[in-house]
Formats: C-alpha cells, sequence, structure tokens
C-alpha cells in the first residue's frame, strides 16, 4: 500500500522525528562554532595566498616589462605590454574556475560561458599582439646586426688606410666636432 503524501504529514505532526545523535545541544553548537572559525580561518588563509600569488605575478610582469623596454628601447613596448597582458590573464584565471557544465531536466547549461569567452578573447588578443611585438622585435635585432657589420666594414676600411690619410681623417674629423661645438655654444649664447 502506498502511502500519500498528506499521510506522510499527518505523521510527521504525530511523531515528531528528532535526530538521533550523541552530542548534546552545547556540543552541536560550540562544533558549528568551530566549523565557521575553521571556514573563516580558510578564507582568509586563501585571500593571503591569492595576494601573495598575484604580488608575485604582478613583480614577475613589472621585471619583464621593464627588461624589454630597457634592452629593445621603443621596440620592446609593445611586447612588454602584450606579456603584461598574458601574465594578466594568468593571474585573473578566475572564469575558468567558474566555467560549469551542468545536465538539469535533460538539458545542459552552461554556466560562466560570457567569462570564458572574455578569457579566451583576451589571450588572444595578447597572443596576436605577442606575435606582431615579437617581429618587431626580431627585426629591430636584424637592422642593428647589418648596422653592427656596415659600422665593422667601415673601421676595417679605415684601418687599411695608410697612416698619413688616417691622421688627414682625423684632423679633419676634429674640426668638424670643433666647428659644431661652437655653432652650439653660439646658438646657445644667442638665445639669452
Amino acid at each position: 500500500m502506498l502511502l500519500n503524501d498528506e499521510d506522510t504529514e499527518q505523521k510527521s505532526d504525530n511523531y515528531p522525528v528528532e535526530a538521533d545523535t550523541e552530542f548534546t545541544l552545547d556540543e552541536i553548537e560550540a562544533i558549528q562554532n568551530y566549523k565557521e572559525q575553521l571556514s573563516k580561518k580558510l578564507n582568509k588563509n586563501r585571500s593571503v595566498l591569492k595576494g601573495l600569488e598575484v604580488g608575485f605575478w604582478s613583480i614577475t610582469s613589472y621585471s619583464i616589462a621593464r627588461f624589454l623596454v630597457l634592452t629593445s628601447g621603443t621596440s620592446g613596448v609593445g611586447l612588454a605590454i602584450a606579456a603584461s597582458f598574458l601574465i594578466n590573464n594568468i593571474v585573473n584565471r578566475d572564469c575558468l574556475d567558474s566555467f560549469n557544465f551542468d545536465r538539469k531536466n535533460g538539458e545542459f547549461e552552461v554556466i560562466g560561458m560570457g567569462k570564458l569567452v572574455k578569457f579566451g578573447f583576451s589571450t588572444l588578443v595578447a597572443s596576436f599582439v605577442i606575435w606582431n611585438a615579437t617581429g618587431d622585435l626580431l627585426r629591430m635585432v636584424d637592422n642593428s646586426k647589418s648596422t653592427y657589420d656596415a659600422l665593422q666594414n667601415q673601421v676595417e676600411e679605415f684601418n687599411k688606410l695608410p697612416d698619413n690619410q688616417q691622421r688627414n681623417i682625423f684632423i679633419v674629423g676634429g674640426i668638424v666636432g670643433l666647428a659644431g661645438v661652437y655653432v652650439i655654444v653660439d646658438s646657445l649664447r644667442t638665445r639669452r
């Protein structure tokens, strides 16, 4: 014989259901307080760890950006910005944690898809900027190498000249340099 809901409700009213436990009410309250305190402590520790992680990635991002700008000048600015974007995506990966794929009532439900799309798009943009900035950096390195090779060839050609021609070039270069310094000093004097 099947019981309907009305019979079940009536029985529960007539016969109150009590949880069978070995703990007294004071002990149960103490356990709940302990769980709450432990939960607060764990949340605090998680926030401290998250802060340390963000601090570490911030220092890393700053160091990489500074290194790229100091070593490659303005050509490294794009690469430094792209590296910072990518490191920011690593730090802000909460969207991956909030993405969930559930099945309810025979239908699939996706939670956090917007955050995942934003994360994917920002990662794609950062990767594209890194690709372009790396190409610019490699082009600058190649230009620097060709400029260095051209200067090296000029120095070798100069060293092949006889001593008297080298002295003449030094004298002419010195006169041109002194004339340049005189023009600069004279223009500064006339401005005052």
